[in-house]
């Protein structure tokens, strides 16, 4: 054999030693790797779009696997991105084996089955699973992760309760609408990074909690669920783009909107609200304004100003009075976006709304308001004691009569 060869050969050995002890020391933990196994043959790894960089393959080499990140060093799972990916199956129970994970992004697949426990996981700050088919409740150890910051879970099938939001300060993003999620929606206090929240189209019932300190709130949906009592005050959500409420029980007034100058959508109807319309002034980016079928009585408060209107919808509820001038001179009310009747409005002709409402004239199918009919008084005692006194006389009077024949 070649002298040369030889030498480079043992010249090489000890790179080779080195460079082994490298990954050695830099590999992740076990339990890691095991989490990570798990999760490619619990969704069907092999049938994945991309499955590329050797998963399940050499020990060490976790970190070249599609869709793992691991931190500088090498020796820990930090993120998971599998997203739209075509995983089948159901995630691990030893997901939370993932001690230093950081971002876990698996939506849009057809994942089953429940969401495992993140207990343990405190360094998660962004977790989505939503748009697959998951069953079973939102696991309850959302409460010790502090480090939360975005949790999507909406667009599956899960069942159960929301859990306690307790001391999540750092979560800004909340989604777990479209499910079958039942009970309250549970207490916002303290959340005051709370940017989006939403969990419409499930089955809550309850109050809708207080809102309160809640001053980085831009998007709050919960329609389309069975919520009963009052909407909460609204005051000092000076950032609140989106607010819907639609589709409940909800009673009581419409609560004051003054202050709200970023509020785009303002959604309450079909509930059982009462009381007036308020004060709509310095909207000026209110853009769809729906308060129809519901209770409310009183005049329409004056538009003016509201330049970005789109749609005002205020239909079959017990308004009455003048309705009120379209925004001007910016008029920006669509085509047939908007509704007044039925109600009780005085009908005066005004060419803006018919264009609005789609309807000529506007007042259309808006009617009078009832005449209230008095109701009978009722007598006092002393008038009582006349009415008796007159049934005795009158009794005595006849049979008087009936002695004489």
């Amino acid at each position: 054999m070649n002298h040369n060869l030889i030498k480079r050969i043992f010249l090489i050995i000890p790179v080779l030693f080195a460079l082994a002890a490298s990954v050695a020391e830099a590999a992740i933990p076990a339990a890691e790797r095991q989490a990570l196994t798990d999760i490619y043959n619990g969704t069907g790894g092999a049938g994945w779009t991309d499955n590329s960089g050797g998963w399940v393959g050499f020990v060490g080499d976790e970190c070249t696997w599609f869709g793992v990140t691991c931190n500088g060093a090498g020796d820990t799972v930090t993120a998971i991105d599998l997203h739209t990916n075509n995983l089948v199956g159901s995630l691990p129970a030893t997901l939370n084996n993932l001690t230093g994970l950081f971002t876990f992004f698996v939506q849009n697949n057809q994942l089953t089955g429940p969401i495992p426990s993140l207990a343990g996981l405190t360094n998660l700050a962004y977790f989505s699973v939503g748009n697959n088919q998951l069953t079973g409740p939102i696991p309850s150890s959302l409460a010790g992760l502090t480090n939360l910051v975005n949790f999507y879970v909406h667009d599956n099938q899960l069942t159960g309760s929301i859990p306690s939001l307790v001391g999540l300060t750092n979560l800004a993003q909340f989604y777990a609408q479209n499910n079958q999620l039942t009970g309250s929606i549970p207490p916002l206090a303290g959340l005051t990074n709370l940017v989006n929240f939403g969990v419409n189209n499930n089955q809550l019932t309850g109050p809708i909690p207080s809102l309160a300190g809640l001053t980085n709130l831009a998007y709050f949906s919960v329609n389309n669920n069975q919520l009963t009592g009052p909407i909460p005050p609204l005051a000092g959500l000076t950032n609140l783009v989106y607010f819907g409420v639609n589709n409940n029980q909800l009673t009581g007034p419409i609560p004051s909107l003054t202050g709200l100058t970023n509020l785009v959508q303002f959604r309450v109807n079909n509930n059982q609200l009462s009381g007036p319309i308020p004060s709509l002034a310095g909207l000026t980016g209110l853009a769809n304004f729906y308060a129809y079928n519901n209770q409310l009585t009183g005049p329409i408060p004056s538009l003016a100003g509201l330049d970005n209107l789109v749609q005002f919808r205020v239909n079959n509820n017990q308004l009455s009075g003048d309705v009120p001038a379209v925004p001007a001179p910016t008029n920006a009310l669509s085509a047939s976006g908007s509704s007044l009747c039925p109600n009780y409005l005085n009908q005066t002709a005004d060419a803006a709304w018919d264009t609005a409402t789609g309807s000529t004239p506007w007042y259309d199918l808006c009617t009078a308001a009832p005449i209230p009919v008095a109701a009978a008084p009722i007598p006092t005692l002393s008038q009582w004691g006349m009415i008796v006194l007159s049934i005795l006389l009158v009794g005595a009077a006849v049979f008087g009569l009936r002695r004489q024949r």
